[in-house]
């Protein structure tokens, strides 16, 4: 009986084509999706990078502000872009006189009680605000008189004994010995409370690679310090103030304050900050687009309510 022999056919051209035709487009739709999503999740850290520096300064910048109180004339200098301030850096209480310019202060880990605290130690330069308790006329002529800080020592033996020290717990903890360039005054006692302020400024600077960071610093020892990065970067500096970093203040009636002048008048500031990433692409068959990011703040000064 003769074999059935079967011949197997193979595909024919228009069959190859129909099924390239598909392949490709299959290809293409799934490329689109995957450049796609890399260009969301590209842009998507991106917006959290910026989000990350403004809730850096917005947690240091209004911290600074909150503490200056313009009606003792802690603003120095302000502009759109830049404000410079004394910013308290410390609060304590006077423990001990040891002569008309030299005054001693309780140690920071006290066992009973919590009279020191610091942000930043003192240094040879910064302000030493005493609170003077004149007792002739009441409390009409008490003021907080600045004092110019010229040596800070370290010791671990003043104060003792002294009605704020346990003579046991708190013998032998480090505290500091502080030295002024004036007299302290008869009517500042043990007892009274002292607060220290150092200059401190924060500017929009430009970087060597051509970004825009926020900068803070601080004048010690009879200079500026190195400006420290606070974060960025920012969009850059424009006329009218609508740069990356914006100022502007109001007095308690919430009217413009312009002109140093009338810096003990402010009462209110607000911060507008414009953050700047990297450039993104943008959705597919678009160009790189620019990442901005912004944020708003009210900083409302200490007594000026």
């Amino acid at each position: 009986m003769p074999r059935l022999i079967r011949h197997r056919r193979g595909f024919s051209v228009a069959e190859l084509l129909i099924t390239l035709s598909m392949l490709s487009i299959i290809g293409f739709v799934v490329s689109r999706l995957v450049i796609g999503q890399q260009r969301f999740f590209q842009r998507a850290n991106e917006q959290m990078g910026m989000r990350r520096e403004l809730r850096t300064a917005m947690s240091l910048i209004p911290a600074d502000l909150r503490a200056v109180s313009s009606s003792g004339g802690d603003l120095t200098a302000f502009g759109n872009d830049s404000v410079q301030f004394r910013a308290v850096i410390g609060t304590s209480i006077i423990c001990g006189k040891v002569n008309a310019t030299t005054m001693s202060l309780p140690p920071l880990d006290m066992a009973r009680n919590t009279l020191t605290s610091w942000y930043s130690k003192p240094e040879e330069g910064d302000t030493a605000w005493v609170f003077n308790d004149a007792l002739s006329h009441g409390a009409e002529d008490d003021e907080w008189k600045p004092l110019r800080i010229t040596e800070v020592e370290t010791l671990a033996s003043d104060c003792n004994p002294s009605p704020y020290l346990d003579t046991t717990l708190d013998a032998t903890k480090v505290r500091y010995r502080v030295t002024v360039a004036s007299d302290i005054g008869d009517s500042v006692t043990m007892g009274s409370a002292i607060r220290f302020t150092r200059s401190t400024r924060y500017t929009l600077r430009q970087k060597t690679s051509g970004a825009w960071y926020i900068h803070r610093s601080e004048y010690l020892n009879g200079e500026w310090t190195a400006p420290v990065v606070v974060g960025g970067p920012y969009a850059p500096p424009v006329g009218g103030g609508e740069g990356g970093m914006r100022f502007a203040y109001f007095d308690s009636l919430g009217a413009p304050v312009t002109g140093l002048g009338n810096s003990r008048r402010v009462s209110r500031i607000d911060l507008l900050l414009r953050a700047r990433g990297q450039r993104s692409s943008g959705p597919f068959g678009t160009t790189s687009t620019e990442n901005t990011d912004s944020l708003a703040l009210r900083i409302a000064l200490r007594n000026r309510q």
